[in-house]
């Protein structure tokens, strides 16, 4: 028998894997709540491989069991990081703009531009170290971030806070999903109106 649990997987509603990102904290709005799932480095790890963000993903948990410290650095790092993309794709808020480049040209010098045939197109390869799932993280925030934001909309349920662009035909998406936060909150609203009646 197993002696870990299966890790749940993250969600990937948000249309753009940097709000994916933002996702991973579960009850943003409720401090009571909140569940934060990049709980450490291996957590971040298991986001980017479940995304395909990432190879060679068994590589860096060792690196990251012979470096505890250093893993642990590059976590606070990506949290502070998807911290400030939240806040600048919701508010545009300006206040940690300058992270978010400096991270940027940071991964650019770790990173490679290799030609990949398959796709017919030139990537950036992430580095082969610990930092690489902060560099691939600071591309992404570039890419959300210099392009338009007007569709980025927070589920309006009171607690949830998850993030994604809406792309509705009529751009009027509530809910994260609607069988989670919308079939919530139209059962309530439901209870809540038999209340009044009777």
């Amino acid at each position: 028998m197993p002696d870990t649990v299966p890790r749940p997987d993250f969600p990937q509603i948000a249309g753009h894997a940097a709000l994916d990102l933002v996702d991973t904290v579960h009850w943003r709005l409720d401090p009571a709540r909140l569940i934060d799932t990049l709980g450490s480095f291996d957590d971040v790890l298991a986001w980017c491989e479940q995304l395909g963000l990432l190879s060679g993903v068994d590589h860096l948990r060792e690196l990251a069991r012979s470096s505890p410290e250093r893993a642990a650095d590059e976590h606070a790092r990506i949290v502070r990081l998807r911290e400030t993309v939240c806040a600048m794709a919701l508010d545009g808020s300006a206040a940690d703009d300058s992270l978010v480049h400096d991270e940027h040209v940071a991964a650019l010098g770790r990173s490679s531009l290799e030609h990949d045939a398959a796709a017919g197109r030139w990537v950036w390869r992430a580095p082969d170290d610990l930092t690489a799932p902060r560099a691939v993280v600071a591309m992404l925030a570039h890419d959300l971030l210099t392009a338009d934001l007007s569709d980025v909309r927070q589920c309006a349920d009171e607690a949830c806070g998850w993030v994604y662009l809406d792309r509705s035909p009529r751009r009027n998406r509530r809910w994260c999903t609607a069988a989670g936060c919308g079939n919530r909150n139209r059962v309530a609203r439901h209870q809540a109106r038999k209340k009044q009646q009777g």
